[in-house]
C-alpha cells in the first residue's frame, strides 16, 4: 500500500510539472501560459548623465505597462531588463554582453548617450541583435550596423545644428572648448564643417578629457585669441558648462555663449543662470502639445514623475517602445525581420512627430530647434515643421 501510494504521489507531482506554466480559461480549458519577451535598455542610470537615462527608463516603464495591461504582444507580456551604461562605451560593451548572452534579448533600447551605443553596437552587431537609440546623435553611429536604429539626428546634420549656426554667424570670431567624447566629438566635427560657410573663423579649438574641472588653462589660451563667441561642447556632465562659465567670468572673459542642450542643464543654470541669460543652444525640438499622442504622454508622465530633462528624448524612448512592439507583432523575435520593418517602415506619428528611418538606420522628419535662456528658463527661438520628403 505504501508503495502504490509513492507511485500515486509521484505521478501527480509529474503532472504538476507538466502543467506548470499552465492556466484555466474562465471555462476550465487549460491553456499553456506565454513566456515573456525580454528587451533590454542600456543608458546612464548613476553618475552625472543619469538625469538623461532615468527619464528614459521612466518612459519605458509606461509604455510597458500600458501594452500589458492591453494584453501585451500576442498575449505575451513585455518584460524590460535595464542596464546602466554609465555613458561609457566600455559599461555599455559588458552591458550588451550580458542582455545578450544571460537575458537572451533579441533587442536593446540604447543607449542613450552616444559612447555607449558606439561601444554596444560590435556586440549587438556580431550577435544580430536591433540596437535601437533615441536620443545618440555621434554621426559614428549612422556605420555603426545594419541592425542600429536611431530617432534622433546625427550631430553633423545641418538638420540638427544648421539653425543654431545662423546665430553663430552674428559673430566673425568663435572659439570651441569641447569634451574629448564620442557626442561632442560629433558636434565638433559639425561645427569645423559648417561654419566657414557662414563666415565664421574658429580661432581657438580646445579639447578637455571628461571629468576634468578646472579650465583655467585651456580658457586663458581662449581669451588670448580675442574670441567674440565661445561655443561650449559637454557631453557627460550637467554641472561642466556652469564651471565652464564660472571660471571663463573670473578670467574676465566677456563673449557670447553658444552650445548643445546640456549647456541649459539645471546644475548649471543653478550656479550661472545670470550669466547663461541670452545664451543659445541646438536641441531637439519641444513635444507639440497639439500632437494628442504628446500630450496624453507628457500628462501621463508628470502624474508619475518628475519632469525629465528632456521631454523630447523621453518621448522618443517612449516611442521606440511601440515600434517594438509593432515590430515584435509583425515578426516575432525574428531580428532579420524586425530589421527589414524598421527599413521599410512607413511614416510613423509617434510623440515626437512623424518620422521614418533610411537606409542607414537614420531618422527622417526631424528637425532641431534652437532655444535661447531667457529668465532661467529654456525658450524655444526657432522651429521649423518636419517637411516630409
Amino acid at each position: 500500500m505504501k508503495k502504490i501510494n509513492f507511485v500515486v504521489l509521484a505521478s501527480l507531482a509529474l503532472l504538476a510539472l507538466l502543467i506548470a506554466g499552465c492556466s484555466q480559461t474562465p471555462t476550465g480549458e487549460v491553456v499553456k501560459k506565454e513566456e515573456v519577451i525580454k528587451i533590454g535598455f542600456i543608458g546612464p542610470l548613476t553618475g552625472d548623465a543619469a538625469v538623461v537615462g532615468i527619464g528614459e527608463k521612466n518612459a519605458v516603464d509606461i509604455a510597458v505597462e500600458e501594452i500589458n495591461n492591453a494584453g501585451g504582444i500576442d498575449g505575451r507580456p513585455l518584460q524590460a531588463i535595464f542596464e546602466d551604461g554609465k555613458c561609457s562605451g566600455k559599461e555599455a560593451a559588458t552591458a550588451a554582453q550580458k542582455l545578450i548572452n544571460i537575458d537572451n534579448v533579441k533587442i536593446i533600447l540604447g543607449g542613450a548617450c552616444s559612447s555607449e551605443t558606439l561601444g554596444a553596437a560590435p556586440i549587438t552587431e556580431a550577435n544580430k541583435v536591433i540596437l535601437f537609440s533615441a536620443f545618440s546623435s555621434s554621426p559614428d553611429i549612422t556605420y555603426a550596423g545594419d541592425y542600429v536604429f536611431r530617432t534622433t539626428i546625427p550631430d553633423t546634420h545641418p538638420d540638427l545644428i544648421g539653425p543654431l549656426l545662423h546665430y553663430i554667424a552674428e559673430n566673425k570670431r568663435i572659439a570651441i572648448i569641447t569634451e574629448n567624447s564620442d557626442y561632442a566629438i560629433g558636434i565638433r566635427k559639425g561645427l569645423k564643417e559648417q561654419l566657414p560657410s557662414f563666415n565664421v573663423d574658429i580661432v581657438a579649438d580646445e579639447r578637455y578629457a571628461s571629468g576634468e574641472k578646472d579650465f583655467r588653462t585651456y580658457l586663458t589660451k581662449i581669451k588670448s585669441v580675442n574670441p567674440d563667441a565661445l561655443f561650449i561642447n559637454v557631453a557627460t556632465s550637467g554641472n561642466t558648462p556652469g564651471l565652464i562659465i564660472k571660471q571663463a567670468a573670473e578670467l574676465g572673459m566677456d563673449v557670447k555663449i553658444y552650445g548643445n542642450f546640456l549647456l541649459f542643464a539645471p546644475e548649471s543654470v543653478e550656479l550661472v543662470g545670470d550669466l547663461l541669460e541670452g545664451a543659445k543652444v541646438f536641441d531637439a525640438p519641444l513635444l507639440d502639445k497639439s500632437n494628442p499622442k504628446a500630450d496624453a504622454f507628457m500628462e501621463k508622465y508628470n502624474s508619475r514623475y518628475k519632469e525629465p530633462f528632456s521631454f523630447w528624448d523621453a518621448g522618443a524612448r517612449y516611442d521606440t517602445v511601440y515600434i517594438t512592439k509593432n515590430a515584435l507583432e509583425e515578426c516575432g523575435e525574428d531580428t532579420d525581420c524586425i530589421r527589414d520593418y524598421l527599413y521599410d517602415m512607413d511614416w510613423y506619428l509617434g510623440t515626437i512627430g512623424k518620422y521614418k528611418f533610411d537606409k542607414k538606420g537614420d531618422v527622417l522628419g526631424i528637425k532641431g530647434a534652437v532655444k535661447e535662456l531667457v529668465n532661467r528658463e529654456a525658450v524655444l527661438v526657432e522651429y521649423s515643421e518636419a517637411v516630409i520628403r
